[in-house]
């Protein structure tokens, strides 16, 4: 159990250093049948390295990823991916394209599909070659390269959490 809340943590940690942002499938409903996922998906917003967070009974429903076809048939045969690891599953929008999930077992003709469409990160434009630093410092370097900056914080955090969770 501790092992899990630490995990759990990590991923909460991880997420809000990188700007990532979690969003629960449903909001209070999460996935189930009967739900208007359209109109859920419509009132939020995609970015490239965000989560979905879908909470469901596994007994009953589960979440598969599949293509546009798949989805607009509610064809749960040629999935692409089944994601469903304990009815309290993350997935992570890690491409910049449409993904397609539905509820197999006929579930999807009762409203369990979702369509999420995903946009690149804002970023500010790179500075202009006549502005940018010509002094070679390491400061500029760090400043310039904030995913760099993420992704060494991200390894430290992983190597405390390891140490935290050792004993």
């Amino acid at each position: 159990m501790v092992m899990v809340c630490g995990w759990l943590l990590l991923l909460v940690v991880r997420i809000g250093i990188k700007g990532e942002v979690l969003h629960k499938v449903g909001n209070s409903e999460g996935w189930s049948p009967n739900q208007n996922y359209t109109h859920w998906s419509t009132s939020h917003h995609f970015y490239l390295g965000d989560w979905l967070y879908f909470v469901f009974d596994k007994r009953y429903y589960n979440v598969l990823e599949v293509n546009k076809r798949s989805y607009e048939d509610c064809n749960d045969k040629d999935f692409i991916k089944n994601i469903t690891r304990g009815g309290r599953d993350v997935f992570q929008l890690s491409e910049l394209h449409p993904y397609f999930f539905i509820g197999g077992g006929g579930y999807c003709f009762q409203g369990m599909k979702l369509a999420v469409y995903v946009s690149a990160v804002d970023s500010a434009p790179a500075p202009s070659p006549a502005a940018s630093n010509k002094s070679g410092g390491g400061a500029s370097f760090l400043s310039n390269n904030p995913t760099f900056c993420c992704s060494v914080l991200n390894a430290l955090l992983l190597f405390v959490a390891i140490f935290l969770l050792r004993g």
